[in-house]
């Protein structure tokens, strides 16, 4: 279904999925064995992806930024005091599961292995072109439709209703969800920096094409693991959120934990509230916390946890920095994983009613974060629907609905700054979205960067 969307490209990024992740390895600061760690990985040839070094040259290209269409914003707000205030762990069941999000990555053993399928995975891409092309069109596309890439944003992206007989609109669009979208109001845009690493942060990926797998972690005399293994590309939205010293958080759908990790690696945060409304996914945020984050450090950061819907996380307008990265059609695990998976038949209307959910959390988010703040939305989803769609939707929704302002920080400065490490799509409007590559096998991972100034 994605060919239209992606052209040429969906071939080799389809090829991809169904290759072998390529992890990074996050050092957990808390540990007594990070220095060590981070030694034995530069043994095996790891470097830090965010080596101040490597990244000068990005970050200097990047400083004359590019005008965009839209007009600058202006707003001289700033935080004003926390209102949010840590409480004690909540237990409370008062939502329900509703959909399951991908795992950042996994710190089950893993053994060490060369890379041995990166060449061969490359001279099947041609092969396997015309095949993916063929298989991947929509049942209910003409049979002389052909991917072209030039599939607009208005083509995707779901309105609030479902499509009816008796509905009639100026501008419609059947989509493969079955939604139609009305064109709203036009979303503001504005310049933004390239993402600013904490030196605390460390990640140690292996170079391109190498898909050597990291040794698991050990802990330390205080049973404190040296670091967690994710995809690399799922350290981005943590990092848009600029978090600074004092910081109040929410993190929305925080389960498995991997991003909530890479947040206190950076900064010492004033709050750090972690929700999931799966309890047997807030079960396991849990017991990642307490293998990776020394008790002291929980208390000292006011590290909380709860289980609860979105909108009743926390009061209106309490955090600095809100992320949300939601629950979503997991593309990777979708290729190659038959059980349970998200385009199968059975699971059609939940699919379809995704979006809808997506953007419920989106716009409670937004509702959680002060006047000034940041929120981030993330998933890891190739779908324009579930990216670009969802935040247009849930702005049209906010728009309507109360007195709600934000705007959109154009995040293109971080494309420049990441390229020789992750390969970016670049035809989101609002948003940035890693795909996969044989060579830079990370994501898909999809994040914009929305700040509310009303």
């Amino acid at each position: 279904m994605y060919g239209p969307y992606f052209g040429q490209e969906w071939p080799k990024i389809r090829i991809a999925l169904q290759c072998q992740l390529k992890y990074c390895a996050v050092i957990n600061n808390f540990s007594s064995r990070a220095d060590d760690s981070k030694r034995k990985l530069e043994d095996l040839r790891a470097f830090n992806l965010f080596e101040a070094e490597l990244m000068a040259n990005r970050s200097s290209s990047a400083d004359t930024q590019r005008q965009h269409k839209n007009s600058q914003f202006k707003h001289s707000g700033s935080f004003e005091s926390d209102s949010y205030h840590p409480r004690q762990t909540t237990d409370a069941v008062s939502g329900r599961d509703t959909a399951a999000k991908d795992e950042d990555g996994s710190n089950a053993s893993v053994s060490t292995a060369g890379a041995d399928d990166a060449a061969s995975a490359l001279s099947n891409v041609e092969g396997a072109t015309e095949h993916a092309n063929s298989c991947d069109q929509h049942p209910s596309s003409s049979p002389d439709t052909t991917p072209t890439g030039n599939a607009d944003i208005y083509d995707f992206v779901p309105a609030t209703k479902l499509r009816g007989p008796s509905i009639e609109r100026e501008e419609k669009f059947q989509t493969d969800y079955g939604y139609i979208f009305e064109k709203p109001r036009e979303v503001e845009i504005v310049p933004d920096q390239p993402f600013r690493v904490p030196e605390r942060l460390k990640a140690y990926v292996y170079k391109k094409g190498d898909l050597s797998l990291f040794p698991p972690p050990r802990t330390d005399i205080s049973k404190i693991l040296d670091y967690y293994l994710m995809d690399a590309s799922s350290i981005l939205p943590t990092l848009a959120l600029d978090l600074k010293f004092g910081n109040t958080v929410l993190d929305l759908c925080a389960a498995p934990g991997g991003k909530t990790l890479t947040m206190l690696q950076q900064e010492d945060l004033g709050g750090l509230l972690c929700n999931d409304v799966s309890f047997s996914r807030l079960r396991r945020l849990r017991s990642v916390l307490k293998s990776y984050v020394p008790a002291t450090v929980q208390e000292r950061m006011a590290i909380t946890t709860s289980h609860l819907p979105g909108d009743r996380v926390a009061p209106y307008s309490s955090f600095n920095k809100v992320l949300v990265d939601v629950p979503c059609t997991t593309d990777r695990q979708s290729m190659l994983v038959e059980d349970n998976n998200w385009f199968s038949t059975s699971r059609t209307k939940e699919r379809h009613q995704l979006p809808e959910l997506q953007a419920r959390l989106l716009c409670d988010g937004i509702r959680a974060v002060k006047v000034g703040g940041i929120v981030v939305y993330s998933t890891c989803s190739l779908s324009p629907i579930q990216n670009d769609g969802v935040v247009q939707m849930a702005l049209q929704t906010l728009w309507e609905k109360s007195s709600i302002d934000v705007v959109i920080r154009n995040l293109d400065p971080v494309q420049q700054q990441f390229e020789d490490f992750f390969s970016f799509y670049s035809g989101c409007r609002y948003g940035q979205l890693v795909v996969p590559t044989l060579l830079s096998n990370f994501g898909p991972m999809y994040f914009c960067k929305i700040e509310r100034v009303k």
